[in-house]
């Protein structure tokens, strides 16, 4: 009986959880963000579903020493100084390391300058003040803080001591945005009998031009993947570019809508239009 109760128990947990997985799609962003000074940088990620923050993620880098008493832990190839490898670009001395797995050393050095809690401790806090709330909940938080009285939202976290509580909320904030973004995957494939030797996407907002896709050349009947990321807000406003194209013969083409999506793009030659566009959006036959 027993075992009964127990099988059911856990069916109904299952249930309650795919329920809960189905009101809305496990979305995951992540930001690089400038939280503390000019010293280092954070990597900071947020799982949001319907809008709701459901976990956080702050870890921090910078260049750091190895202390007398403790050793500092490097990013991988922090040691490898062979020609090109990380460690040969690194200060003499220096590594370049995470807060979080050198916790210990880190918060000592904060420990002189008064610091009462370690940095870990601190992220942990902030962290825990995010999950939970909805971005606009954890927007409206933070609202009316600014670099000048920054030190005031201190009291609103519960655990946190750091000085740039409220840059480190800050970047949560961004990173759950991110995840609200979306990200269009596109593979050309060159079908117009000759060598691409330009490939652009144009924002057509700014007019701002990306790199050049086709690189040294895209040769006749081969493919390329790229991917394109953007802002909720920018694909909420309609976000859209222009694919712009020229081969080796001098052939020039555009098409001036493609929006964020996954989608074959086939390049056509000219005398292969069976339309007014010079692409098709089918993948080609093998």
């Amino acid at each position: 009986m027993k075992k009964i109760a127990a099988f059911l128990l856990a069916a109904v947990l299952a249930l309650g959880a795919c329920s809960a997985l189905a009101e809305g799609e496990v979305l995951i962003g992540q930001v690089e963000y400038a939280a503390h000074g000019t010293g280092g940088f954070a990597v900071i990620t947020a799982v949001v579903r319907d809008d709701m923050i459901l976990a956080a993620k702050i870890d921090e880098y910078q260049f750091m020493s190895s202390r007398p008493d403790i050793a500092v832990v490097g990013v991988p190839n922090s040691d490898n100084t062979a020609e090109r490898a990380l460690g040969s670009y690194m200060p003499e001395g220096m590594v370049l390391a995470s807060k979080r797995v050198n916790s210990d050393m880190y918060s000592l050095n904060m420990q002189r300058a008064g610091s009462t809690n370690q940095i870990a401790v601190n992220y942990d806090s902030i962290e825990k003040f995010a999950v939970g709330k909805t971005i606009a909940e954890l927007e409206a938080a933070l609202e009316g803080y600014t670099e000048e009285n920054k030190a005031e939202f201190i009291d609103a976290v519960t655990g946190a001591t750091t000085t740039d509580t409220l840059n480190y909320a800050k970047g949560i904030l961004a990173a759950a945005k991110a995840a609200k973004g979306a990200t269009g995957t596109y593979t050309f494939y060159n079908k117009t009998g000759e060598t691409v030797t330009e490939l652009y996407l144009i924002d057509n907002l700014t007019g701002e031009q990306g790199p050049n896709y086709a690189g040294a050349g895209l040769a006749a009947d081969a493919a390329y993947t790229v991917t394109r990321t953007v802002s909720a807000e920018e694909k909420d406003a309609g976000y859209s570019m222009t694919v712009s194209f020229k081969t080796e013969s001098g052939y020039e083409a555009q098409y001036p809508t493609l929006h964020i999506e996954v989608a074959p793009i086939t390049l056509l030659a000219a005398d292969a239009l069976t339309g007014a566009t010079p692409i098709s959006f089918f993948a080609p036959a093998e």
